[in-house]
């Protein structure tokens, strides 16, 4: 990049959108206020994972293959410090404090934790089951995860290190998502792709306290921002509900294109992006009026969605194309910003209203 562009202060996380190269060492800075790439930084390392502290000019970037992480000072824009991982890195998930990291790997298990204002490892687990994305409860003390293998719930204990095992299914008949929770944590949800049920697990009790029969293979649930309602997606069918959650009550069944598994949720819950990770086509759905009101195509294939912390954008990431999306949720445009030179393998915003997922 430019000498000009390396005097840009991108020290406040919370203002820009950070884009990882598919295939370069590479992740550009994009600019959340004026849509554009302000600044590249060139890793040591492959940027598989990306994660922004909102709360400290810290970004911290995985490589799955060399089972390294990275902590990047965006204040003096340097590599602070490498760290070998025990196990390999296919999933990273930032707790809702945004100080801590949970690591994990659905293929051959393991977990790690780590802390990002530390910038060390505060624990690994080396015989971790097999698991997706972790779930951070706000007590800041339990993790939870799904375990394909036994057909169970987990449940992380960080202070004692200890796991402990809610069954859902049978052992080995499951393919479950990675879980949710509802905003006050109640509720944990997780989707079962084997049998297309997404069960609510009471937190305190521990014991499925609701079932829903969506069909096919759903998605992993999703809870909105504001807390009212639970999204969950069919994709093969294309099939969406959502639930009121202080009820369980059903709000809205519709139907979109199969393959939708992925959704952003504007203010007040009421204009959804949804869109896949398996085709180009994206729609807005009007929550109040529960109607699709605007929809469209992209030009790449999506590899993740975010909205904004204030609800009024989403932002798209694409795998095969060098630029992502910028969605404004009330009129229903995108606006495209070239980044990346191959286009995107990662990229995070640097604060998210994804907060249950």
């Amino acid at each position: 990049m430019s000498s000009a562009s390396a005097a840009v202060d991108i020290s406040n996380p919370t203002l820009f959108m950070f884009v990882g190269d598919r295939e370069a060492n590479v992740i550009d800075v994009v600019s959340l206020e004026d849509a554009k790439v302000v600044h590249r930084i060139e890793t040591s390392i492959h940027p598989d994972h990306i994660i922004a502290t909102p709360f400290a000019p810290i970004l911290m970037y995985a490589d799955i293959d060399a089972k390294k992480v990275v902590f990047y000072n965006l204040e003096e824009q340097k590599e602070w410090n490498t760290i070998d991982l025990p196990m390999t890195p296919r999933h990273a998930v930032l707790d809702t404090t945004g100080a801590k990291i949970g690591i994990s790997d659905d293929v051959d298990g393991g977990f790690v934790l780590l802390h990002a204002y530390k910038r060390a490892i505060e624990f690994s687990i080396e015989d971790f089951p097999a698991s997706s994305d972790v779930l951070f409860d706000p007590n800041d003390v339990d993790i939870y995860y799904t375990n394909n293998a036994g057909g169970s719930l987990g449940l992380l204990d960080t202070n004692t290190q200890k796991t402990y095992e809610m069954p859902l299914v049978d052992a080995g008949s499951a393919q479950l998502s990675a879980p949710s929770r509802s905003l006050d944590a109640r509720y944990v949800y997780v989707s079962n792709a084997a049998s297309g049920e997404v069960y609510s697990l009471n937190a305190y009790s521990q014991v499925i306290f609701n079932t829903f029969d969506l069909g096919g293979s759903p998605a992993r649930p999703y809870t909105t921002p504001q807390g009212a309602f639970l999204y969950m997606m069919d994709v093969d069918s294309g099939r969406f509900m959502s639930v009121v959650q202080n009820q369980f009550e059903e709000y809205a069944d519709v139907r979109f294109e199969h393959g939708v598994d992925l959704v952003t949720v504007g203010q007040f819950d009421r204009m959804n992006l949804f869109l896949s990770t398996q085709h180009k086509h994206w729609y807005i759905f009007d929550n109040v009026s529960k109607k699709i009101v605007a929809s469209g195509e992209f030009d790449g294939q999506p590899i993740n969605a975010l909205g904004s912390a204030d609800g009024k954008f989403a932002y798209v990431a694409f795998a095969d194309v060098a630029e992502v999306a910028v969605v404004d949720l009330e009129s229903g445009k995108a606006q495209l910003v070239a980044a990346t030179d191959s286009g995107s393998g990662a990229f995070t915003i640097g604060l998210s209203n994804n907060v249950c997922h």
